[in-house]
């Protein structure tokens, strides 16, 4: 992954999603990551960015993945931002390795 640091977008995805907007949505944390010991917020299993897009989105927050998605991937943060506002929860890239 280019542009934004994995790490830190991984500790801001942990802290968003234990805000009351995602955590109204009613998804579990094992949708979207392995639990760790001790934890449910082990490893992410889908691509980071494409979750920080759709957080960013439901939580009104600036996304700094959503313009590099975008030209990477053919306007996927564009895609991902709409079913958000949309209120979908679209299928997220599995995170490779």
């Amino acid at each position: 992954m280019s542009g934004p640091d994995r790490t830190a977008v991984e500790a801001k995805l942990v802290d968003w999603y234990q805000r009351p907007g995602i955590r109204a949505k009613g998804w579990a944390p094992n949708l979207f990551w392995t639990p760790g010991e001790g934890t449910p917020f082990g490893r992410v299993k889908v691509e980071p960015c494409e979750l920080e897009v759709l957080f960013a989105t439901i939580l009104g927050e600036p996304s700094e993945c959503k313009e590099r998605l975008d030209a990477e991937a053919g306007g996927r943060g564009t895609f991902l931002a709409a079913n958000a506002r949309r209120h979908e929860l679209p299928l997220l890239t599995r995170r490779e390795g």
